[in-house]
């Protein structure tokens, strides 16, 4: 298995307050702010034969206001922090994961719904934390995968300490028989870029093909202002790479999707979420700085599932409104036909709430649809199904001796877990060397 050695990707940690730009914000004005949200339709994306990417002028396009009632809806629990909201679709119920709010369990919440407005109670999906954090895990992202459900995260790596004194945010793999859980994890991240790495976000290609797309968070390394504008620091880079079939290895070598070079990111792009639609590609991120009025989401038009990808228009699809400021963390899951998209406005006392707005895909691209309120719910008809009782038993392994990886850092492989876990750990040996800048 290659090393994950992107150049020039710097990261972070993603403390909820301190992980992206963070300029000072009253909760009078959180509350206050209302900006319209922008849906982008009129501009054609040039015709793709998968052979070229669309031509168009810099800041040429500016999308038109949209309907108040595009803005999406926010779903209970209110002001209670709900970030990174991602859905794995099942045969007969759904699970909402979202990650932690600080370094206090529940480390990954998962929550039961057939209906998205009354979801199952809260529990813990990872209550035993791998011994590389003590915390704040964020952006779980998980999917069913050869009779197991597989889940990547990130998390402050402790053995990763950035020049600014805080731990790097690393990207780790988990294993469990249950959606809900207990996920076990690696003892070792398996991708780290020179300042972190996160967000983490696998996506299936028609052609069947599992990638990975994750953020190499530069911004970690801006310092404690997190100023976009200072010359010294570098625009945010989207990345992805093959997976094996078995969801948790990484093959090959990564590709860039998407730097952040359009003015209203200011730099800074994350929370990658590849779509296929219509015969198109499309990469969704968040942009600008979180917990402000700027902050966004936007959409590329990409070649393929290794990119390139490429921004036609110049802004967000998605904007603050009256849901709450900087929606972001965004995240898009199909059910009955409909293509729906989680994502978190800060609400009172900036939290990360949870809404939920309607997109469709038409000829000039996706837009936020007409929404008259009615969100998912059963009964609908499956894309693919979930089983929730598989079973599989652990193989015993001989005992693993370090070995030497190609780029010359140590890895590990699998150690057995007890007889109680009824899958097998991810091997440490598939998990990526420490990258070091």
């Amino acid at each position: 298995m290659t090393a994950v050695r992107p150049t020039g990707v710097p990261g972070s940690v993603r403390d909820e307050q301190a992980r992206r730009s963070r300029r000072p914000i009253t909760l009078a004005a959180a509350l206050t702010a209302i900006v319209a949200v922008t849906v982008v339709v009129v501009v054609p994306v040039s015709e793709m034969a998968g052979t070229s990417l669309p031509k168009h002028e810099a800041g040429a396009l500016n999308p038109p206001p949209a309907p108040s009632y595009a803005l999406g809806k926010l779903v209970a629990p209110y002001n209670v922090p709900m970030s990174d909201p991602t859905v794995t679709v099942g045969s007969s119920t759904d699970y909402l994961y979202t990650g932690a709010g600080g370094y206090d369990p529940p480390n990954i919440s998962v929550r039961a719904f057939t209906d998205l407005e009354h979801l199952g109670n809260e529990v813990d999906a990872m209550p035993a934390l791998p011994p590389w954090t003590t915390g704040w895990t964020s952006a779980p992202d998980v999917r069913h995968v050869e009779g197991r459900y597989v889940m990547w995260f990130s998390a402050p790596d402790l053995d990763d300490i950035l020049a600014t004194g805080v731990p790097a945010k690393c990207i780790g793999v988990g294993v469990s028989t249950s959606p809900f859980g207990p996920f076990i994890v690696g003892r070792i991240p398996v991708i780290c870029n020179p300042s972190g790495s996160i967000d983490p976000r696998t996506f299936l290609a028609p052609d069947g093909q599992l990638w990975l797309d994750w953020k190499a968070d530069v911004n970690a390394a801006w310092g404690p202002a997190q100023n976009p504008d200072l010359p010294q620091n570098q625009p945010t880079v989207l990345w992805t790479q093959r997976l094996a079939p078995d969801g948790m290895t990484l093959e090959e070598s990564p590709d860039e999707l998407l730097a952040a070079t359009r003015p209203w990111e200011h730099k800074l792009i994350e929370a990658p979420q590849m779509v296929h639609a219509n015969g198109r590609f499309y990469l969704f991120f968040s942009a600008n700085p979180s917990y402000q009025d700027g902050d966004g989401i936007g959409v590329a038009v990409c070649r393929g599932p290794a990119g390139p990808c490429e921004e036609p228009y110049a802004g967000p699809i998605l904007g603050s409104s009256a849901l709450g400021l900087g929606p972001g963390e965004e995240s898009l899951f199909t059910q009955g036909g409909v293509t729906w998209m989680l994502f978190s406005p800060s609400g009172a006392a900036l939290y990360r709430q949870l809404a939920v707005a309607r997109i469709a895909f038409g000829p000039h691209g996706p837009y936020v649809s007409a929404f008259d309120g009615a969100i998912p719910g059963l009964p609908v008809q499956r894309g693919h199904g979930l089983s929730s009782s598989v079973t599989e038993r652990v193989r015993s392994s001989d005992p693993v001796r370090p070995t030497k990886s190609r780029n010359g850092c140590r890895t590990r492989g699998a150690r057995e877990l007890p007889e109680q876990h009824t899958v097998p750990l991810p091997s440490d040996s598939i998990a990526r060397d420490r990258l070091r800048p």
